[in-house]
């Protein structure tokens, strides 16, 4: 099971740089997790960069959401990653996840970095 960051799911809404290898792996059939969190940042994202708000639920259909509830938050608080408060729940999320996520793909260096500290193995898009 892969874990998504907002910066790898938003890919798939907008055309950036590894636009095409998200879309593939959105059109395959591995796992998908992240926090509920995502439905959130996906919004203001497109919001922010003019994008098919509609087009998000299709994205969300594909991923498992993971509450944010207080043992993610206690995780958050423990764990001292030294991350912005929404990359610290994303990072406390797939912390609560380990043992069932295989990897964490973010193309934010720093919340990939401090996941594998942890012991979550980036995905090898992240590279």
């Amino acid at each position: 099971m892969i874990y998504l960051d907002t910066s790898a799911a938003v890919k798939v809404l907008i055309v950036e740089e590894l636009t095409q290898e998200m879309r593939d792996l959105f059109a395959g059939t591995e796992p998908l997790v992240s926090s509920r969190l995502l439905e959130l940042e996906l919004a203001v994202a497109l919001q922010r960069r003019g994008g098919e708000e509609e087009r998000i639920s299709r994205v969300l259909s594909r991923i498992s959401l993971f509450t944010l509830d207080d043992g993610v938050l206690a995780t958050a608080l423990e764990a001292r990653s030294g991350l912005r408060a929404l990359d610290a729940l994303h990072l406390a999320t797939v912390l609560q996840l380990e043992g069932i996520v295989d990897s964490m793909l973010s193309f934010d260096r720093e919340l990939v970095q401090r996941a594998q500290e942890a012991g979550i193995p980036p995905h090898p898009l992240c590279a």
